[in-house]
């Protein structure tokens, strides 16, 4: 029980990452100029780039960028994180005082995806994606998730009297959320057609809902301590409503959701 609220806890406080974060940002400038070709006066009209930050999250983060405006850009943004084992977990030790939640955590599996729509506003004196520059952000993200064990306590009553035995049954599950937010970054060329984009901060805030499911044949004892554990679970800011059957378990989520994006991402300008 501890150990899956320790993950929910890390997946809406750490897949702030998975800025899920690499992303395609769109620039399309209606210049009569920029009609025959690519490049009008020192800018260029189309950058794709991917986020490095991301790769040690185990995070393929694309990100395509085309202006609108000498001044004004549209992207796209594609993150993806394969299923596997949570990204860079042992990061988290140090703040989780309990090692049996600790191992417990090695065997989720978390994996998702996020689709980004970012338009853009350069200042500076050049033309064209490159300065500072204020991005407000729309994401929808998905997150599927394998949670291998969750324990839960059943009381037997025998000859000898009372006991307490600890069972486990396998969730899975997903969550799905909106957020908007804005983010505050800096881009260079550094090369002909190489560009640098610094994303220095975002922030954004949302809602989310999903579930998780666990399917097993229960005794009314087994019913019983399930109902009691799922319900005692205390997700921050997350509402959970829990239900169990003879059939197994099921423990829907909703509630507000909020990410932050960092990152820096290498492009190439076509």
């Amino acid at each position: 029980m501890n150990c899956l609220k320790t993950f929910l806890f890390l997946l809406l406080t750490s897949l702030i990452s998975y800025g899920y974060a690499q992303e395609y940002q769109l620039r399309a400038v209606p210049d009569p100029a920029l009609q025959s070709g690519q490049v009008a006066g020192d800018y260029d009209m189309n950058v794709a780039k991917i986020n490095l930050l991301a790769l040690p999250l185990r995070s393929f983060s694309f990100q395509y960028e085309r202006l609108v405006a000498r001044k004004i850009s549209v992207g796209l943004g594609l993150a993806t994180v394969p299923r596997g084992s949570f990204p860079m977990l042992g990061s988290f030790e140090s703040i989780i005082d309990d090692a049996e939640t600790f191992d417990d955590l090695k065997h989720v599996r978390v994996g998702g995806t996020a689709i980004t729509l970012e338009p853009r506003l350069y200042f500076g004196r050049h033309d064209g994606p490159r300065g500072f520059y204020l991005a407000p952000y729309f994401r929808y993200s998905t997150y599927g998730l394998d949670f291998a064990e969750f324990e839960y306590e059943v009381s037997l009553t025998g000859e000898s009297g009372t006991i307490s035995e600890t069972r486990n049954i396998p969730l899975t599950g997903r969550v799905n959320s909106f957020t908007g937010g804005i983010l505050f970054g800096a881009q260079w060329r550094i090369a002909q057609r190489v560009y640098l984009d610094w994303w220095i901060l975002g922030a954004a805030y949302g809602g989310a809902k999903g579930d998780l499911k666990g399917t097993a044949t229960l005794s009314p004892q087994e019913q019983e301590g399930l109902r009691e554990a799922l319900n005692e679970l205390e997700i921050p800011m997350v509402e959970t409503t829990a239900s169990v059957d003879a059939n197994g378990g099921r423990l829907l989520l909703r509630g507000p959701w909020a990410g932050a994006r960092m990152g820096l991402a290498i492009g190439v300008a076509f």
